[in-house]
């Protein structure tokens, strides 16, 4: 197998050059005096495991690093919820994870934040409300507030929920605080201008999950990529890379997420359409 050494400028420059979403076979490239020592193949690449929203980026990483198709790297990917994804590290059933941070996240592991993200609200798109308050969605999702009424729609609220284990939840729960209006065995696809509907912006942008409905903004502040990177947005969150702690230092999974941190890393990452960590 082509082998793939894990930080070379020549990766950077193929990485900057590809679509966001796009599927991609790398050519074959030579190892430079820059390039780390380590490099990947099918025996030693780690799985990743993580949530839905993270799973074209992980393809892409697995891809270019192999050298293959995002179709052909897919048998390296484990992706399901966000407490799925964590359980399997912990397992070991996967040797890195890509995922926001869980209801409870599993003791023994290390995790780095690798790009930002953020919880985006939506409407229908007949509604007549752009704007809302961290103040009225805590009602709302707690159950005190149930009617549009006073916020410049009308009819009740009808709250489309996320799975147990998901990670949008886990952030709503985290940020903001729900009960069980906030929680339901699927994500229905609802689209009557009454409803309200939250998950990641990059679920909703690059993925397409807010098609057809209307993005709020949020105490005034539009989610866009300029308000998550600055912070300015007030509902940012981190997603995380996550080993083991006892990950050898010259392991497989422990020099993928020391690349996923550093300078390559990241600007891989932000060629694929995701925002880069806070430095």
């Amino acid at each position: 197998y082509m082998k793939r050494l894990i930080a070379i400028p020549l990766i950077l420059t193929l990485a900057l050059g590809l679509a966001g979403c796009g599927d991609f076979a790398p050519d074959p490239t030579e190892a430079v005096s820059q390039a780390a020592d380590y490099s990947f193949d099918r025996s030693n690449f780690p799985t990743i495991a993580g949530g839905a929203a993270q799973e074209p980026l992980a393809e892409a990483i697995a891809a270019i690093m192999l050298g293959e198709t995002r179709q052909q790297a897919s048998d390296f990917l484990l992706f399901g919820s966000t407490g799925e994804a964590w359980a399997a590290l912990d397992s070991g059933e996967a040797g890195l994870v890509l995922a926001t941070e869980p209801d409870e996240l599993p003791d023994g592991l290390e995790t780095a934040p690798v790009y930002k993200d953020a919880l985006v609200f939506y409407v229908g798109a007949g509604s007549a409300v752009d704007d809302i308050t961290t103040a009225q969605l805590k009602s709302i999702l707690s159950g005190g507030t149930k009617s549009w009424t006073g916020m410049g729609g009308s009819g009740d609220i009808v709250v489309i929920g996320r799975p147990e284990g998901s990670g949008s939840l886990a952030a709503l729960r985290r940020l903001i605080g729900a009960d069980e209006l906030a929680v339901s065995e699927g994500s229905s696809a609802l689209t009557s201008s009454e409803v309200l509907g939250y998950g990641f912006y990059n679920e909703a942008v690059l993925m397409g999950m807010a098609d057809g409905y209307k993005i709020l903004s949020v105490d005034g502040v539009m989610p866009t990529a300029e308000t998550i990177t600055s912070g300015e947005y007030p509902l940012c969150v981190d997603v995380l890379a996550g080993i083991s702690a006892s990950a050898a230092e010259d392991s497989p999974e422990r020099a993928l997420w020391l690349w996923l941190q550093g300078g390559v890393g990241q600007a891989f990452i932000s060629s694929q359409g995701y925002l880069e960590a806070a430095k």
